[in-house]
């Protein structure tokens, strides 16, 4: 690397840089002065030794194949979805180190032009913090703006309830779900679903191993992930732990009549999936199903998430009519079943015990 000052142009230009990379002998072009030589060949240093000055696309490939060691197939699939959808389309032609908390800003208005809900804006927040943080670890980036954006808040004057925060279906509007329900595979998946408390992966991704009708339980220990590259996967849990769950008289019986049924069929295996046989029920399926068997019943369609909620509220009211009131007691018991923390069951469902306040006035009544 070094400035020459060689015969003079026209215009009295004659300072110029050489630069020897990869091989090939760099000439610039001329310059009047000195100091606008030594200008020009600190930004050409800059766009091409700097280990930092890459394309923002390149080093989010670099982040999601590293991400790949260590999270799950299904997990690194979700987060590439939703960067090629809301991130790569705004940043990919960015240099990253040249990405500032401007353009943070400006990103962050347009998806909230979208509509979107916060928690899922700020799921997009962490995977663009997660490829500076890459970008900082691997290519000396000084700092990440996205830490000085801080995060996607939820307007304080919108008014919710909390049957607008939670939703679930009673045990009459179940019964009343599946009695319009006559194939035997349906209205076990369902009542299972009901009854259980499990995702839809976890239920989607059950054999028939994991069905003890001895001990009366069923062993969750794995759950059926999107399509990966056309494909469904089966990983480990959400929360990578196996649990067992007890089964109630009325799904025990409705699983093992329907065993029954299935092992008819001469190439029936214990290794083939619950819901689904050889092969597992699409999740598409699954959606089209309930919203046929919901519209028929004429009772109020929820997602299969709120299924799990439904099942919470349904032991949450019978705990209370056995005379219990002990929350505490209660999440502690629910936590295993549910594959949830104490802390995140107390969060979601504490305010659907009503005793909760009923006890409060108690003891202010006592003053």
């Amino acid at each position: 690397m070094a400035i020459h000052k060689g015969k003079p142009t026209k215009d009295g230009r004659c300072y110029y840089f050489t630069r020897y990379k990869n091989g090939i002998n760099h000439t610039s072009k001329k310059y009047l002065t000195k100091k606008e030589c030594e200008d020009a060949l600190s930004v050409f240093i800059l766009e091409n030794d700097n280990p930092i000055n890459k394309r923002f696309d390149l080093v989010a490939n670099e982040y999601f194949i590293d991400l790949e060691k260590h999270k799950k197939t299904s997990t690194v699939f979700t987060y590439k979805q939703n960067y090629k959808k809301h991130l790569e389309p705004y940043f990919k032609q960015k240099y990253i180190n040249r990405i500032n908390i401007s353009d943070i800003k400006n990103w962050a208005q347009n998806m909230e032009e979208l509509g979107l809900k916060v928690n899922y804006l700020n799921k997009m927040l962490n995977i663009l913090k997660s490829i500076f943080d890459y970008g900082m670890k691997y290519y000396s980036l000084q700092y990440n703006p996205v830490k000085s954006f801080g995060r996607f808040k939820q307007k304080n004057d919108t008014i919710t309830d909390d049957d607008t925060k939670l939703r679930y279906i009673t045990l009459e509007d179940f019964n009343k779900f599946i009695s319009v329900i006559e194939d035997p595979l349906w209205k076990t998946f369902f009542i299972a679903a009901f009854y259980t408390g499990a995702r839809k992966g976890e239920l989607l991704a059950l054999n028939w191993n994991d069905i003890d009708f001895k001990n009366n339980e069923i062993k969750i220990n794995k759950t059926l992930c999107v399509k990966v590259k056309g494909h469904a996967i089966i990983t480990s849990t959400k929360t990578n732990k196996n649990r067992k769950i007890k089964m109630s008289k009325t799904l025990r019986e409705n699983l093992y009549n329907y065993k029954e049924k299935m092992q008819q069929y001469k190439d029936y295996s214990d290794s083939w999936f619950v819901f689904g046989s050889p092969t597992y029920l699409p999740t598409t399926t699954v959606d089209r199903y309930k919203h046929h068997y919901f519209e028929l019943s004429g009772v109020k369609e929820i997602t299969m998430h709120e299924f799990r909620h439904s099942h919470v509220s349904l032991l949450i009211n019978e705990y209370l009519k056995s005379g219990q009131t002990d929350t505490t007691k209660f999440f502690l018991m629910m936590s295993d079943r549910m594959g949830h923390s104490i802390d995140v069951m107390q969060r979601t469902y504490l305010h659907l015990f009503p005793t909760v306040q009923k006890e409060i006035v108690d003891l202010l009544d006592n003053l």
